[in-house]
Protein backbone atom coordinates (compact mmCIF):
# COMPACT_ATOMS: atom_id res chain seq x y z
CA UNK A 1 0.00 0.00 0.00
CA UNK A 2 1.44 3.86 -1.08
CA UNK A 3 1.92 5.80 1.87
CA UNK A 4 0.49 9.31 1.20
CA UNK A 5 1.25 12.70 3.41
CA UNK A 6 -0.77 15.74 2.71
CA UNK A 7 0.60 18.77 4.09
CA UNK A 8 -1.76 21.36 5.39
CA UNK A 9 -5.06 20.57 7.55
CA UNK A 10 -7.44 22.98 6.39
CA UNK A 11 -10.10 22.02 4.45
CA UNK A 12 -8.63 21.49 1.00
CA UNK A 13 -5.65 19.23 2.41
CA UNK A 14 -8.00 17.33 4.68
CA UNK A 15 -10.11 16.69 2.02
CA UNK A 16 -7.33 15.39 0.08
CA UNK A 17 -6.45 13.04 3.21
CA UNK A 18 -9.86 11.57 3.32
CA UNK A 19 -10.08 10.82 -0.42
CA UNK A 20 -6.76 9.27 -0.35
CA UNK A 21 -7.86 6.63 2.31
CA UNK A 22 -11.28 5.69 0.74
CA UNK A 23 -9.01 4.76 -2.32
CA UNK A 24 -7.04 2.60 -0.60
CA UNK A 25 -3.77 4.55 0.97
CA UNK A 26 -1.71 4.55 3.52
CA UNK A 27 -2.63 8.56 4.59
CA UNK A 28 -0.71 11.05 7.24
CA UNK A 29 -1.67 14.51 7.13
CA UNK A 30 0.84 17.12 8.83
CA UNK A 31 0.03 20.96 9.65
CA UNK A 32 2.63 23.63 10.81
CA UNK A 33 -0.27 25.34 12.65
CA UNK A 34 -3.04 24.47 14.37
CA UNK A 35 -5.85 21.85 13.13
CA UNK A 36 -9.09 22.65 13.78
CA UNK A 37 -11.41 21.11 15.96
CA UNK A 38 -13.81 20.46 13.11
CA UNK A 39 -11.40 19.01 10.76
CA UNK A 40 -9.59 16.91 13.77
CA UNK A 41 -12.53 14.97 14.34
CA UNK A 42 -12.99 14.39 10.06
CA UNK A 43 -9.27 12.89 11.02
CA UNK A 44 -10.18 10.76 13.75
CA UNK A 45 -13.58 9.48 12.07
CA UNK A 46 -11.87 8.36 9.25
CA UNK A 47 -8.73 7.03 11.48
CA UNK A 48 -5.84 9.21 9.62
CA UNK A 49 -2.96 9.65 11.71
CA UNK A 50 -2.19 13.37 11.91
CA UNK A 51 0.11 16.23 13.76
CA UNK A 52 0.18 19.73 13.84
CA UNK A 53 2.23 22.31 15.32
CA UNK A 54 5.06 21.52 12.44
CA UNK A 55 6.69 18.92 9.85
CA UNK A 56 8.62 15.73 11.61
CA UNK A 57 10.69 15.83 9.25
CA UNK A 58 10.72 11.95 9.11
CA UNK A 59 7.01 11.40 8.89
CA UNK A 60 7.05 13.48 5.76
CA UNK A 61 9.80 11.82 3.95
CA UNK A 62 8.02 8.05 4.83
CA UNK A 63 6.01 9.02 2.55
CA UNK A 64 5.59 7.15 -1.44
CA UNK A 65 4.07 10.72 -2.87
CA UNK A 66 3.05 13.91 -1.10
CA UNK A 67 -0.29 16.32 -1.95
CA UNK A 68 0.62 19.69 -0.68
CA UNK A 69 -2.66 21.90 -0.12
CA UNK A 70 -3.18 24.95 -1.83
CA UNK A 71 -3.62 27.05 1.13
CA UNK A 72 0.19 26.40 1.62
CA UNK A 73 2.28 29.27 -0.01
CA UNK A 74 4.57 28.63 -3.00
CA UNK A 75 7.10 30.91 -1.29
CA UNK A 76 7.61 28.47 1.40
CA UNK A 77 10.40 27.02 -0.38
CA UNK A 78 12.21 24.90 2.12
CA UNK A 79 8.81 22.79 2.09
CA UNK A 80 9.09 22.00 -1.32
CA UNK A 81 12.55 21.17 -1.22
CA UNK A 82 11.62 18.77 1.48
CA UNK A 83 8.59 17.80 -1.12
CA UNK A 84 11.01 17.27 -3.91
CA UNK A 85 13.29 14.66 -2.26
CA UNK A 86 10.69 12.12 -1.70
CA UNK A 87 10.16 12.45 -5.26
CA UNK A 88 6.86 13.09 -6.19
CA UNK A 89 4.71 16.17 -5.22
CA UNK A 90 0.75 16.25 -6.06
CA UNK A 91 -0.59 19.90 -6.64
CA UNK A 92 -3.95 20.09 -5.20
CA UNK A 93 -5.80 22.30 -6.91
CA UNK A 94 -9.63 23.33 -5.88
CA UNK A 95 -11.22 25.91 -7.27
Amino acid sequence: MSRIVVLGGAESGVGAAVLAKVKGFDVFLSDNGKIKDEYKALLVNWQIAYEEGGHTEEKVMSADEVVKSPGIPETRFWLVGIVLAVGTLALLKIR
